[in-house]
């Protein structure tokens, strides 16, 4: 009886050990292979950065923003959108980073694709909420299970010689891989109520308006069949919280004219690093533009009415 309790006693260590061993490997892998994780941690490390623009999102911006490019014309950004990110990741982020470090950024852009994703939830994405400060860790941020989708992005890098190809620069993920956009133009209005009702958007604005940033919202462009008939604004957001935000809506058919449907998507409207740098050329035009009803008119052709 002694030496089957003692045999139970011994794998039980061996299994925990094992356990712990199999976790920690899995995390290393991650966190050295994964974008969004050695993004994550780079932003957490940054020495005495000094960027005057700070991009926010969710995956549409982080493949869309060419920050190298914007950088290379004379305004100094890193791109911190993370893929599946909410507005409320969005919003932490943003506080920590103005917590963290000394220089404000002159500009922050959130953009994102209202006709992807949901505006109004208060998730947190796993890689931020598990590597926040004071986070309590629980049984449920097991790596293993925390991270159990990276297990199959990690897979996707084994197979595919693109993925192993994509690279990070100035926080944006370049991605060479094509895919044509044969999607059929759809009937689609602007919904700026979704962004109206997010909570954390607001807070957003109210981050961007006490620390004297110029906070910009951004609706990305995307395949045919998502592009709206609205016009590109931009349109002057005020939130519940009684803040304010300038908003402009890139995912306009008229905006979009520009694109190569053969060469500028990754798929399911994501651009490659060919179409993120039209994008960017495109959006370098309203950031170059000293007022935003100036912008306006000399790049949208329209007036802004407050």
């Amino acid at each position: 009886m002694k030496r089957f309790l003692l045999n139970g006693v011994i794998f039980g260590f061996a299994f925990i050990i094992f356990f712990v061993m199999v976790n920690l490997i899995f995390l290393l892998l991650v966190s050295h292979t994964d974008w969004d994780y050695r993004k994550r941690t780079e932003s957490l490390r940054f020495i005495n950065p000094e960027f005057d623009l700070l991009v926010l999102g969710n995956s549409l911006a982080l493949d869309g923003i060419d920050t190298e490019l914007l950088t290379d014309n004379g305004i100094k950004s890193y791109n911190l959108a993370i893929g599946g990110s909410s507005p409320k990741t969005s919003y932490i982020q943003l506080k920590e980073y103005l917590e963290m470090y000394d220089h404000n950024p002159e500009y922050v852009i959130l953009a994102l694709g209202s006709y992807v994703s949901r505006l109004d939830g208060s998730e947190i994405h796993p890689v931020v909420e598990f590597t926040m400060r004071d986070y309590r860790f629980r049984l449920k941020d097991i790596p293993i299970r925390k991270f159990k989708w990276l297990g199959l992005e990690l897979a996707k890098k084994i197979i595919s010689s693109q993925h192993r190809k994509a690279s990070l620069s100035y926080g944006q993920l370049k991605f060479e891989k094509s895919t044509p956009d044969n999607a059929r133009p759809s009937s689609n209005e602007l919904n700026i109520s979704a962004f109206l009702s997010s909570e954390y958007i607001g807070e957003i604005a109210r981050l961007c308006s006490e620390n004297d940033i110029s906070f910009y919202i951004i609706e990305m462009p995307g395949f045919n069949n998502t592009r709206n008939s609205s016009d590109i604004g931009p349109y002057r957001l005020s939130f519940s919280n009684g803040h304010q935000a300038w908003m402009y809506n890139l995912n306009s058919a008229s905006f979009c004219e520009f694109f190569n449907s053969e060469k500028d998507w990754i798929a399911n409207s994501h651009l490659n690093v060919y179409g993120a740098s039209r994008f960017t050329r495109e959006l370098l035009k309203i950031l170059l533009t000293p007022d935003v009803s100036e912008a306006a008119r000399y790049f949208l052709g329209v007036l802004i009415f407050d």
